[in-house]
């Protein structure tokens, strides 16, 4: 759940049955550019290759799919009714 700084919920992650990110481990060359630019803190480095340790922080702004320069991840948005809800205010 990310919080407002006063502590109030901004989203909420509604779990679905999908696996929506997927990182090809053959594919992936370690770069961590995932690592970088995920606002969401999803991804970690483990044996040299990315893994999407924390798929509930994700923000689905599909910024690792664009990153990565081998095209090892692959990111589908969460159907209807799951993945992050923002709310306002």
């Amino acid at each position: 759940m990310i919080t407002h700084s006063k502590g109030t919920a901004m989203s909420t992650w509604i779990e679905g049955d999908d696996k929506f990110i997927v990182v090809d481990a053959f594919t992936c060359i370690g770069c961590g550019g995932c690592v970088t630019i995920c606002g969401g803190d999803v991804f970690e480095l483990r044996a040299e290759k990315a893994v999407a340790a924390h798929p509930r922080q994700c923000l689905e702004c599909g910024c690792c799919e664009v990153v990565c320069p081998v095209a090892a991840i692959a990111l589908k948005v969460p159907k209807g009714g799951t993945g992050i809800i923002y709310e306002c205010g």
